[in-house]
């Protein structure tokens, strides 16, 4: 049996009781549940006591007029759709009243047939939009139930297995002590994971914490790769650096920043095979060195990047199978799988990658990928630098 529909509830509100009663009559035919208001301030009363689907606003001024009523409904929560009457020729507050939340308009005079079509089609797409803040709930309920209820316990997986590994619970020997470590690094993988979820999920929502301070672009690299030295070690892949001292600061959040790196060697090590390479380096860049041909057409500059005059160069490069030449775009992409088939099979999510497009772009830089199939691939990132103290050498 079909679901039945709620009968929708609908506010008439005008400045003359006659108008207005005449549309209560007609959509009550139509089958709606209709009130009806007279001036603004009867309709704010209104809106206080019910809720409704829809508002019809015919009021203009000394009363509370048709801009008020709409305050009101936005800022009270209410998610009630709005369709401003207006005379023909009087379409001056169509862009205020578009701004506040105003769907649709009706020209008066209108006919029935009009007023009806244009009163299901406003219900219709409220429905549509009641389901996507529906969803959109749910996906934030999902986000906050893989943050507690799946990193939480990975957290104290790493701590137990970590116990065991340092022999506090009997001795291990060195093969024993590898697969225990091993083990915390693939837990460590999907905790990893998680947060770059939960934070792209942040970026789009505009809930992301982002504190931008001058820092170090070589201590910030250091710190980093000096964690994954360990890691590269044991999958047999060399892991060097290659600083200019000289780099100027960059404007970041000292943790997102790392965090990119960490992504993008986390990448690396995944994809670069036993006796590869991967190289991080970082310099500056004069405007005069700059190659803007070289930046993909997928890339997005931002305003005024081209004429910043001095950036910040991170590059880390890999020595893996690489990426056919028509698929470097698409790593950046949440849906976008384009490695995967290069790469081990441990952790193909990608979702690191779309972090560090998102917090690399937050920070006003650009991010992009070189890459051949079958010649390794590299991670290009360029941010504006910063002077104070520091002179751009170039290389």
């Amino acid at each position: 049996m079909a679901e039945q529909l709620p009968v929708e509830r609908i506010l008439v509100v005008a400045d003359q009781a006659e108008f207005a009663g005449l549309i209560v009559q007609q959509l009550q035919k139509a089958g709606f549940e209709a009130a009806r208001a007279v001036g603004g301030e009867a309709a704010l009363a209104a809106l206080e006591g019910e809720d409704y689907s829809l508002v019809l606003l015919d009021i203009e001024p000394p009363t509370a007029n048709g801009i008020e009523v709409l305050n009101h409904i936005r800022g009270s929560g209410k998610n009630a759709a709005a369709i401003m009457m207006v005379a023909r020729g009087n379409e001056s507050p169509d862009a205020e009243c578009t701004k506040e939340g105003v769907v649709d308009y009706l020209f008066k005079p209108f006919a029935e047939d009009d007023l009806l079509q244009r009163v299901v089609h406003a219900i219709a797409n409220r429905r549509v939009l009641l389901e996507k803040r529906r969803l959109e709930q749910e996906k934030n309920d999902f986000a906050s139930m893989l943050s507690h209820d799946m990193k939480n316990p990975l957290t104290a997986v790493i701590g137990s297995i970590d116990i065991i590994r340092e022999g506090r619970l009997g001795p291990v020997n060195e093969e024993q002590e590898d697969y225990l470590q091993a083990a915390i690094d693939s837990c460590n993988e999907v905790i990893a994971m998680i947060d770059n979820l939960l934070d792209i999920h942040r970026f789009e929502s505009g809930r992301m914490q982002i504190r931008i301070a001058e820092h170090g672009t070589v201590e910030i690299l250091r710190a980093v790769t000096r964690r994954f030295k360990r890691i590269a070690e044991y999958d047999g892949i060399r892991l060097r650096e290659r600083f200019f001292h000289e780099t100027p600061k960059i404007a970041v959040d000292k943790n997102v920043f790392s965090r990119v790196i960490a992504n993008l060697l986390a990448n690396a090590v995944k994809f670069t095979p036993e006796g590869g390479e991967i190289a991080v380096s970082c310099r500056c860049l004069k405007d005069s060195e700059m190659s803007w041909a070289r930046v993909p057409a997928y890339v997005t500059l931002p305003d005024g990047f081209a004429d910043q005059g001095c950036y910040v160069q991170v590059s880390i490069r890999n020595t893996g199978r690489g990426v056919a030449a028509d698929d470097p775009g698409t790593v950046f992409d949440r849906h976008g799988q384009a490695l995967n088939g290069a790469g081990r099979a441990r952790g193909r999510a990608g979702l690191g990658l779309v972090f560090s497009k998102m917090a690399v772009e937050i920070s006003g830089g650009i991010i992009w990928m070189e890459s051949e199939a079958g010649s390794g691939s590299e991670f290009i990132i360029l941010l504006p630098c910063s002077l104070n103290g520091t002179e751009c050498s170039g290389r």
